[in-house]
């Protein structure tokens, strides 16, 4: 069964429906528990607008998102359950924290809102230190704010904070592209290494093939709003099926020879 099923779904940021095509037409696609979902496709293909939609930060104007199969709207309306349950981490990592906060006031702020993903029987502290271990960070960090962390930091504090409220789903948006390759590298590993662990699914939007392959088990390809493709990574690379997917693999592949 899936985890959350995006059906046939529609976003159009413009009151006359005519005037332009929609940024989302008629989308649709699964994540299964314990999966990466890729979706990919160049700026402005929609599947940003996809992901808030997953998380509830993004109003449609037709089809549903369903988690459980039980239909979810906007974040507002949702259960404290499900909000807790589907988190998403930004592309920007600096921006997406509050640079008064210590890294320590970022993580605890999740459980003041959602006292009931708070731990139970200890501090705070420790737990937050154990979180930040968990994503490959020294407790000395906790009591930093994230303009003295680098982007990679910030981007693992982020996911801690994410992973605060365990999640079953975690939704990544460009989640990497901000970062140097090695960095990216690592946060790849870390997100891969979760997902085993943790058993969590993974929707992660991205614009780069490369990153793509070392994290997807399923791809999912928008161009223009639509989904045109979806297939497994190892059939996306070895057998493209769309004459658009076929175009990004030739520019990421003419890319690296670059």
């Amino acid at each position: 069964m899936s985890l959350i099923e995006v059906r046939d779904l529609v976003v159009n940021f413009h009151r006359r429906r005519a005037a332009k095509p929609n940024a989302v037409d008629g989308v649709s696609f699964a994540v299964r528990p314990d999966e990466t979902l890729a979706v990919v496709g160049e700026s402005g293909s929609g599947k940003t607008t996809v992901a808030r939609c997953v998380v509830g930060l993004q109003a449609q104007q037709g089809g549903a998102v369903l988690f459980d199969g039980a239909p979810v709207g906007p974040v507002a309306k949702r259960s404290p359950a499900t909000r807790r349950a589907i988190q998403m981490v930004f592309q920007d990592p600096a921006a997406s924290l509050n640079p008064r906060m210590t890294v320590r006031s970022i993580i605890g702020e999740t459980w003041r809102t959602h006292p009931s993903a708070a731990p139970a029987g200890r501090s705070w502290d420790a737990a937050i230190d154990e979180l930040l271990a968990d994503v490959g960070l020294d407790a000395g960090v906790a009591t930093r704010r994230p303009t003295a962390l680098s982007g990679g930091q910030c981007q693992r504090v982020s996911i801690a904070r994410a992973l605060a409220l365990r999640p079953r789903l975690l939704v990544c948006d460009e989640a990497v592209s901000a970062l140097d390759v090695s960095v990216q590298s690592q946060i790849l590993r870390l997100l891969a290494g979760l997902r085993a662990d943790r058993g969590l699914a993974i929707l992660f939007i991205t614009h780069d093939l490369g990153v793509v392959r070392q994290i997807a088990d399923r791809v999912a390809v928008m161009h223009q709003g639509r989904l045109v493709e979806t297939a497994t990574a190892d059939d996306l690379f070895e057998r493209p099926g769309h004459p658009y997917t076929r175009k990004l693999l030739d520019a990421a592949l003419d890319l690296e020879g670059a």
